[in-house]
């Protein structure tokens, strides 16, 4: 993992897929730019998965990778 905003970005990821916005909400105290960067290294290290919808607007999914799943009863206890 690594950085401040991972393990709350994942364990809001727990629930399902969500998009930028909804992060966002979830999270008011995080800058858009520090929640793109963390989105963009969690990508990277095979944490998250993002997926890109061809739709005008194009919509842009955020979720867990199958190997982060596995995490998830951990995760849901650190979240508590």
């Amino acid at each position: 993992m690594g950085g401040q905003w991972s393990l709350p970005i994942c364990c809001h990821l727990t629930n399902g897929k969500l998009r930028f916005g909804q992060l966002k909400k979830l999270m008011p105290n995080i800058r858009e730019r520090m929640l793109t960067l963390q989105l963009r290294k969690s990508e990277e290290n095979k944490l998250e998965k993002r997926t890109v919808y061809a739709e005008v607007p194009p919509r842009v999914e955020y979720e867990l990778t199958a190997s982060e799943q596995e995490l998830k009863p951990i995760l849901g206890l650190l979240e508590q």
